[in-house]
């Protein structure tokens, strides 16, 4: 008799909790936010001739030399970089290029009256005599790749694109710098890109 009462609870019980799960019900509700704004950062890379500004989107005649002639350098040339914007860069690239403006009318002596029509050939002969990327965390020679003679990174290193033995504005040209620490958001973190040519 025991038994047969035991049984009977078992089946009520999982009777029970069939109908339970019967009677389960969800429920959702959606909701609308409006109004919401999202801005985004700002990345705003200025140059200057001085570390003190004024800061602008591009400097010319950084570098000068009149009356040039084969074996005069120019003078060490400088531009600053200073982030202005919200969202620090992850890296920067610099390379260069030139042209060649021939003088009217030209002279007798003039063996290529025709270098403003390839370029390249008068920047083969400009050759980097000096080039520095610094600010007061680095300071990177860019002819050896070295961060304060540390191991080279050949990304900031120029390489004799031509095989002439010499590193020139060609090279650069053909070889940019890249992946080179960018100028970031911090206050007064001005970093200077410093140049000597030979000719």
């Amino acid at each position: 008799m025991d038994k047969k009462i035991l049984a009977n609870w078992t089946i009520i019980a999982v009777v029970s909790m069939l109908l339970g799960a019967g009677t389960v019900a969800y429920f959702r509700d959606t909701e609308r936010s409006s109004g919401n704004t999202f801005q985004a950062g700002t990345l705003d890379l200025k140059l200057s001739h001085s570390s003190t500004g004024p800061w602008t989107d591009g400097v010319t005649g950084t570098w000068t030399l009149s009356d040039m002639k084969p074996g005069d350098e120019t003078p060490v040339g400088r531009v600053f970089l200073k982030n202005f914007g919200t969202v620090p860069s992850s890296t920067l690239e610099i390379t260069c290029d030139y042209a060649v403006t021939e003088e009217t009318p030209q002279t007798e002596s003039d063996t290529d009256p025709n270098t403003d029509q390839h370029p390249e050939e008068m920047a083969k002969h400009m050759i980097i005599t000096y080039i520095y990327y610094r600010n007061d965390e680095i300071n990177i020679n860019c002819l050896t790749g070295q961060d304060n003679g540390g191991p080279t990174n050949e990304n900031w290193k120029i390489s004799d694109a031509d095989g002439d033995g010499k590193i020139t504005l060609y090279d650069l040209k053909m070889d940019p710098l890249i992946n080179l620490p960018s100028p970031d958001t911090q206050t007064n973190k001005i970093t200077q890109f410093e140049n000597e040519n030979k000719i």
